[in-house]
């Protein structure tokens, strides 16, 4: 990674770019697709029998951070599609349910909870999920209904950036939550999750759009409940370097590994049409914080334990999830990379922000 450029853009110029950054293009607009990763306000607005689920948005200290409220953002503040948005001189996109919003730079589709699959896949596999959130298919009918509202059909997408992700993390833990195998959800679940990904992406090219980013999750295997829920049963053996499970960090390397392809063969389908598709690789942002702690702002002793927690080896605690009595917030979610033990804190998602902007939304001219 371009080490050097991330550094000084990370530390010196937080929304700005150093002198050697490629050429960043100009868009008028941002769509985004996607999960608990770049929802701004759709969940809190949805009807929520129970409340809005085990990670509550809508209370403190979600939002602490940078807004001193909770916005429905998942984080202590901004999240990656934020920093975009303030790079191209956008206002921060609001959720396409927030009927107060203003759509006139994009929209977000995005939900906390989301799949890429249709309810009626997990059902199909005995999978039960409940509260089943709204699916990739389910924001592209929200997409084409905006497309064709009376304010929006002189939109051009030409001059859009499309961020379509990331997808997949929710369709595998329902599988890994009811305890199937992880060489099961490979062969038969990751096939069907990026399959729908594309089709997908398909869609929005064919109702115009041009520039599109497809991230890839990043490392399931550093996601801290899953290390909490391992630590008393797994073989020294079973981590890496960084103390991440590495059975999880293959598994989520697979899917990127096979989003690659897919979109790299989608690419060819679709050249000589002047459309752009690149991915967006979370997975190598989230590792450089890992390889590199300190060059970075990082206190080593929260790479891997969730800033707002409930206690324990990794800041954990199944019946105390942050935003509920009982946890408590570390001293400095500044230098904490995870917020919640799923969600990042708004310092690590500004870093991802810089390299994805550098690595892959640069390409896009």
């Amino acid at each position: 990674m371009a080490s050097s450029f991330i550094l000084t853009a990370f530390i010196l110029f937080p929304l700005a770019f150093a002198a050697n950054s490629p050429p960043f293009p100009s868009f008028k607009r941002i769509y985004q697709f996607g999960d608990s990763l770049a929802d701004t306000g759709n969940l809190i607005r949805l009807p929520r029998p129970g409340g809005s689920g085990y990670y509550p948005p809508e209370h403190l200290p979600y939002g602490q951070t940078f807004f001193g409220k909770p916005t429905g953002r998942i984080s202590d503040g901004r999240l990656i599609v934020d920093f975009i948005a303030a790079a191209l001189n956008l206002p921060f996109l609001d959720a396409y349910l927030n009927t107060n919003g203003s759509f006139a730079h994009g929209v977000n589709f995005a939900v906390a909870g989301a799949t890429a699959l249709d309810e009626e896949f997990f059902a199909e596999r005995k999978v039960n999920i409940s509260n089943f959130r709204p699916p990739i298919s389910k924001q592209l009918e929200w997409f084409e209904t905006h497309l064709n509202s009376t304010a929006s059909r002189s939109e051009s997408l030409e001059d859009s950036l499309f961020i379509f992700g990331e997808f997949g993390g929710n369709d595998y833990f329902s599988f890994i939550r009811q305890g199937r195998p992880i060489e099961e959800i490979r062969a038969n679940v990751v096939p069907y999750v990026v399959a729908a990904i594309i089709h997908g992406i398909k869609r929005i090219v064919h109702l115009g759009a041009k520039r599109i980013v497809v991230p890839g999750p990043s490392p399931f295997g550093c996601l801290p409940p899953l290390l909490a829920s391992s630590s008393n049963a797994s073989d020294p053996a079973d981590y890496d370097a960084f103390g991440c499970l590495k059975a999880f960090n293959a598994f989520s390397s697979y899917h990127n590994r096979f989003l690659k392809r897919a979109l790299f063969s989608l690419n060819r389908q679709l050249s000589g049409e002047g459309v752009a598709i690149v991915y967006g690789d979370y997975e190598g942002a989230f590792l450089e914080i890992l390889q590199k702690p300190s060059s970075y702002g990082f206190d080593k002793e929260w790479l891997l334990k969730a800033c707002c927690g409930g206690g324990g080896k990794y800041n954990i605690n199944p019946t105390k999830p942050c935003g509920t009595n009982g946890t408590d917030v570390c001293p400095r979610p500044g230098h904490a990379v995870n917020w919640d033990g799923v969600h990042l804190t708004d310092a690590a998602y500004h870093l991802i922000s810089q390299i994805l902007i550098h690595q892959s939304i640069s390409k896009l001219i």
